[in-house]
């Protein structure tokens, strides 16, 4: 089994093949993942969705996390989100949902949220909250090679350097024309590289060759759509720059909380010295940018919301940031299941792929091995959904 791209998502899924007997080959342009989204994200892993499949694949994953807890820094200390009072009747109206799939979650007034958090000290616009105290934060990176061990115990490979000119499936395997790089590549070069149209790569130092496998997944997250693209498939999935601040904040401590979700979007948590907080921009454009704009993104989207909210934080000092991507579709879910013979896909999640990757390993490697899911089902992410009118529409998108 090929698959293209071993970010967590690959990684994972190279681990649930070779759980079922089948060792994979995952090839990636950059394995220590400097661009890839698997690294430049806020950590959160929750279960709060309001679509049932993303509801199990998350449970799925944090039911995994939980044994294995202290090798990946997951720490259970939950969600809290806020909402305002145009969001609140959607969030009450999916609890029975989300109970119903065994997600525990609490509903909380503006005054209770008040005594849990004494920090969140301005409470306007708080129409009600809800605390889900399973979900909690995870350090990515030890997740990736939580996956990336387990799976070299089981047979899997990993390929560094490794750029796919065309990909073609025949009745008996999937062949994939390779370029690999004779070094790693520099920042800019392996930027120009990730964001060009394949079929118009530019010649770089290294050599071609061919791998030949029984079948062939794609999991280059942002990235898939190129891929996809080798076979004339179109994708609707775009990329999307996600930034993050890191600040100061030695007047409070949020150590004893999880990720807090405020009514502006804002997102924030505690991150070891300092506070990670996070806010997407409804005008950012798609494209793949990395820049990070600095103290004037800090200043002009995190600051003001912070302060809005908690009083304590009047004084903040930006500390460093970070920019990555999110791969978002039209309904801003998944999209995974069987591309074409021999072809299968897991990509495109829309900034829940940490949270998901375990969950989504072990689906697609059902499918892949047994024809079909099983215990872990995310049919409802085939790609086909967009043709056929069946969206899988995610509101609790951030």
């Amino acid at each position: 089994m090929a698959i293209v791209g071993a970010g967590i998502v690959g990684s994972s899924l190279a681990m649930a093949l070779g759980e079922r007997g089948v060792r994979a080959v995952c090839v990636d342009i950059d394995l220590s993942g400097r661009l890839s989204s698997s690294e430049r994200n806020a950590g959160g892993v929750r279960a709060t969705w309001w679509q049932p499949v993303n509801i199990i694949l998350c449970r799925a994953s944090i039911e995994y996390y939980e044994k294995i807890a202290a090798e990946v820094g997951f720490r259970q200390r939950g969600y809290l989100w806020l909402y305002d009072a145009q969001t609140w009747p959607g969030a009450v109206s999916h609890l029975e949902v989300q109970r119903g799939l065994g997600h525990p979650i609490e509903e909380l007034t503006a005054a209770e949220v008040g005594r849990r958090v004494p920090e969140i000290d301005r409470l306007d616009g708080i129409a009600g909250a809800t605390f889900s105290p399973r979900d909690g934060l995870i350090n990515p990176n030890l997740l990736k090679q939580h996956y990336r061990r387990r799976s070299r115990e089981l047979g899997a490979r990993y390929l560094d350097r490794v750029f796919i000119n065309a990909i073609v499936p025949a009745s008996d395997e999937v062949r994939l024309t390779c370029w690999q790089a004779d070094a790693s590549l520099e920042q800019e070069g392996l930027m120009r590289l990730m964001a060009q149209d394949v079929r118009e790569a530019e010649a770089e130092t290294g050599r071609l060759f061919e791998l030949r496998a029984a079948s062939a997944a794609i999991c280059c997250g942002a990235w898939s759509p190129n891929l996809v693209r080798l076979l004339g498939v179109e994708t609707p999935a775009e990329a999307v720059r996600r930034q993050i601040c890191l600040v100061d904040s030695r007047a409070t401590d949020l150590s004893a909380y999880g990720m807090i979700v405020d009514t502006s979007g804002l997102y924030f948590h505690n991150e070891g010295p300092h506070i990670l907080a996070g806010y997407s921009p409804p005008q950012e454009p798609a494209g793949y940018h990395f820049n990070y704009d600095g103290e004037d993104f800090f200043l002009n989207e995190i600051w003001p919301r912070l302060y809005a909210r908690m009083s304590c934080f009047e004084r903040l000092r930006h500390v460093t940031g970070w920019a990555g991507l999110y791969a978002v579709t039209p309904d801003r879910s998944a999209i995974m299941g069987r591309l074409a013979p021999r072809l299968f896909e897991a990509h495109s999640f829309s900034g829940r792929g940490v949270m998901q990757s375990y969950g989504a390993g072990q689906a697609l490697a059902d499918l892949i091995v047994k024809g079909g899911y099983g215990t872990v089902d995310a049919g409802a992410l085939a790609r086909d959904r967009f043709a056929k009118g069946m969206l899988v529409t995610e509101a609790l998108h951030i």
